[in-house]
């Protein structure tokens, strides 16, 4: 009793033969639908504690980082800058030199310099805003 097998019983008996494995796997596998907190890190805080111009184009500040105390000194020039309004001019400044002269931790102990160029970017950018800010340029 040979029986030949033809195309369209044997695509049943595979479809059949799937639908009951993966039925028989999707109520095994229970999945955990809970929402889980990975890795929640806080945004960095930056902030100018103080700022002294030692001279016309230069002066220090004490720079806030991520609880780290960042003691910086810079040297910056003026430009005259306006918005394109008549009447809207004001003094901008642009920090060519910056140096981190010590950095102290939490506890108020000394450690290594680990700020990075785009931290540079950074502080540079919030020296000029705070001088902008409290109108330091005018005043000198």
């Amino acid at each position: 009793m040979n029986k030949t097998l033809t195309p369209i019983n044997s695509f049943k008996v595979t479809l059949v033969t799937s639908a009951i494995a993966f039925g028989a796997l999707a109520f095994a596998y229970n999945p955990d639908f809970s929402i889980q907190t990975a890795n929640q890190t806080a945004p960095a805080q930056t902030a100018v504690a103080a700022m002294h111009f030692t001279s016309a184009n230069s002066g220090t500040a004490v720079i806030r980082l991520d609880g780290f105390t960042l003691d910086v000194s810079f040297d910056f020039e003026r430009i005259d800058d306006s918005y394109g309004v008549p009447g809207s001019e004001f003094t901008n400044a642009d920090i060519t030199n910056l140096s981190v002269d010590k950095v102290l931790d939490n506890s108020g102990y000394p450690i290594r310099d680990f700020t990075d160029f785009n931290d540079h970017l950074t502080i540079n950018a919030m020296l000029v805003a705070h001088m902008l800010q409290n109108k330091m340029l005018e005043a000198v």
